[in-house]
């Protein structure tokens, strides 16, 4: 928020306060600075930035009034100047030197009307400077982007290259964008006779684009032929509408590529996949479905006693227990099923069954020919058991995360008996283990008396080029060992209590860093501060303290708290836009329960579900449900946000499907710590 400065010249300093007494009592939030000099003129115009400068009624005898114009109209501010009726010398002085506002010094309401409008003037131009500025920031980032992207990108219209990165002119050996512009896409690639590239380009000009990459070889300008992939997407180039072509380009180094992808992506003792190929992967069938029919499961596996067997017998005597555990599992499973090497100890398998009750089998499988099989370990042999967690899909499945924490719960019960394999069942109520609680709280405690909790801010960006300046902010707990995430510790607090209490140490943090901005900012609220009466009042004492608008601030609550606790959301959501903060409901998708909410609750946002945004492009499940979601509130006047972006070839689906505000990694940029 910017503060609205006005420059009072006179010769008595007092005069200052009184104008901005009268100002203020007069219900203009304005802030009054003086100047008795030119170089304290001058430093006021170049710190302040004043909407007007007003002369008063005795100038300075060290200053002159044509000294005070061309100073003021070296910053382009405007200035008035407060005369007496009889005044005749200083008008006349005035008028000659160059044309400018007079007013009456004995009539206060002119001065009122004249700041007015002169204050509404100068907000609205330094709201558009700073528009300006951070849409030009946001559209060099953009293409800071392209041009270092290793992919090879190109902008086509009407056949024709309108823009080309790097990667792009030395794939066709080039120096420059002017070495291509004349020349058609159709002159640079040959297809296969089954593809008419003419009505290819065709149809892309009307929106109409290819499901699956083009096949086609690149005829490069210095005359050799590369075999290529052409992907095309929708795209927006200087606010012209535009193909975006991305070329992978078939090379003799295909085969080295593909082996080291696949060497990234498994595990190198098992050559099993490794953990973050499987959370991928298992978060794309989510996406699609997979589960609703509870006949699919995940299990997590690991030896008994390894901790101990780590101590007698060292790595490489280890290694060939986990070896022999993989081939154990790989021969109980089937080829659809998904086993992979998920920690130095741990294994996790997707089981896809024909009927639910067929799902334990691959399990007692493992069960039972590990503990049956012989290790040999050169000169001594060795039996082991392992024990098993597992979980079933069903359609509330949200995420991978909560998939894989489901197995683990249950193997760490089936491991206290050991060779034996243990079921997730959710309860009615959760029973947490009141050690592991104890242990949460603790943490939790030490945190807040210790300065522990920071929160990292991030961009939100407008798809259509307009930086909305706002950002969103992510609450952590440092930690040695790696700092958690408020989705960890934040449900462990909310059941002891302490939900509002970091709220209320995190709360005040953020609007510090943000009093003067004039930017706006996402914040979530706990369950404990949305059941909490005495939260509107702290939260308006401390808007007043930080001085912070209210309209800078958008509260965010979960979807699904809201559900669970709509009265209080309600009350809180009505208390709080008395101040002028505006609501964000979060984790929402195209549930039915979750869209009722839009008749109850009176938001401006809605953010979507998290992973909805992740693979997009290729996710046509995800697609449906965000077009779902933008159809329900399109009558609502209401913005839809999606986080967790990666990819920036996801921007160009998300922009089709009607989301125009993202934030994500593909951002690239370094985040904003407050209280760190």
């Amino acid at each position: 928020m910017h503060s609205a400065y006005l420059l009072v010249i006179d010769n008595s300093p007092d005069h200052a306060q009184v104008i901005n007494s009268f100002l203020r009592n007069s219900g203009i939030a304005v802030r009054v600075v003086s100047a008795s000099g030119l170089g304290e003129l001058e430093t006021a115009l170049q710190e302040k930035t004043p909407f007007l400068v007003l002369i008063g009624k005795r100038l300075p005898s060290s200053m002159k009034i044509s000294q005070v114009l061309v100073a003021a109209d070296q910053h382009s501010t405007p200035v008035v100047m407060q005369v007496e009726p009889d005044d005749t010398a200083n008008i006349e002085a005035a008028i000659a030197t160059h044309p400018l506002l007079v007013i009456n010094a004995e009539d206060n309401d002119q001065l009122m009307q004249v700041v007015k409008r002169h204050m509404s003037g100068g907000k609205t131009a330094r709201e558009y400077d700073d528009l300006l500025q951070k849409q030009e920031e946001l559209q060099h980032r953009y293409n800071l982007l392209l041009d270092s992207a290793r992919d090879s990108i190109a902008y086509i219209h009407e056949g024709l290259h309108i823009y080309a990165n790097r990667a792009y002119l030395d794939l066709l050996q080039v120096k420059t964008l002017e070495d291509v512009e004349g020349i058609s896409l159709l002159e640079l690639m040959t297809t296969d006779e089954s593809v008419d590239p003419k009505k290819l380009l065709r149809d892309m000009n009307q929106s109409v684009f290819p499901d699956e990459a083009l096949a086609v070889t690149i005829n490069t300008l210095g005359n050799q032929h590369l075999k290529a992939e052409l992907t095309f997407s929708p795209a927006k180039f200087h606010g012209e509408q535009c193909i975006q072509m991305m070329v992978r380009q078939q090379d003799a180094n295909h085969v080295l590529h593909e082996e080291l992808d696949r060497l990234r992506k498994t595990d190198h003792l098992t050559h099993m996949i490794n953990r973050q190929t499987f959370t991928a992967k298992l978060t794309e069938l989510i996406g699609e479905g997979l589960g609703d029919d509870h006949r699919t499961a995940v299990m997590y596996i690991e030896i008994d006693g390894i901790s101990q067997l780590q101590h007698d017998l060292g790595m490489d005597g280890i290694d060939t227990y986990i070896l022999d555990l993989a081939n154990v599992i790989s021969g109980c499973t089937n080829e659809n099923d998904i086993p992979s090497r998920f920690s130095d100890n741990g294994f996790v398998v997707l089981i896809r069954g024909d009927e639910s009750s067929s799902l334990q089998e691959a399990g007692d499988c493992i069960l039972e020919n590990y503990a049956n099989h012989i290790i040999d370990l050169g000169d001594q042999t060795k039996t082991a058991s392992c024990s098993i967690g597992m979980t079933t899909l069903g359609p509330l499945t949200r995420d991978a995360e909560e998939v894989i924490g489901q197995a683990k719960t249950a193997f760490k019960q089936a491991s206290e008996t050991g060779n034996t394999l243990v079921r997730y069942k959710p309860a009615l109520t959760t029973v947490h283990s009141g050690e592991a609680e104890r242990d949460w709280v603790e943490r939790i405690r030490y945190a807040l008396n210790n300065h522990d909790f920071y929160t990292v801010q991030q961009s939100i960006v407008d798809l259509e080029g307009e930086n909305e300046g706002l950002f969103e902010n992510r609450t952590f707990m440092r930690e040695d060992g790696g700092d958690t995430g408020a989705s960890e510790f934040m449900l462990a607090a909310e059941r002891n209590d302490l939900g509002g209490t970091i709220d209320r140490y995190v709360i005040p943090q953020i609007m510090l860093a943000i009093t003067g901005t004039g930017d706006r900012h996402i914040i979530s609220l706990s369950t404990n501060s949305i059941l909490d009466f005495s939260f509107p009042n702290w939260f308006q004492r401390m808007l007043h303290e930080t001085e912070v608008e209210g309209s800078q601030l958008l509260l965010q609550v979960s979807a699904i708290v809201a559900e669970s606790h709509l009265k209080p959301t309600r009350r809180v959501v009505e208390e709080l836009q008395l101040l002028g903060c505006n609501f964000v409901l979060s984790e929402f998708d195209n549930d039915r329960r979750t869209l009722q909410l839009l008749e109850h609750l009176p938001i401006s946002t809605i953010k979507l579900r998290s992973g909805l945004a992740k693979g997009l492009s290729s996710n046509t499940t995800n697609q449906e449900i965000i077009r779902t979601v933008v159809r329900a509130v399109e009558a609502r006047n209401m913005t839809i946000i999606a986080d967790e972006v990666q990819d920036a070839s996801d921007l160009a689906v998300l922009w089709q499907c009607g989301v125009k505000l993202v934030t994500g990694d593909f951002l690239n940029e370094a985040p904003q710590v407050v209280g760190q």
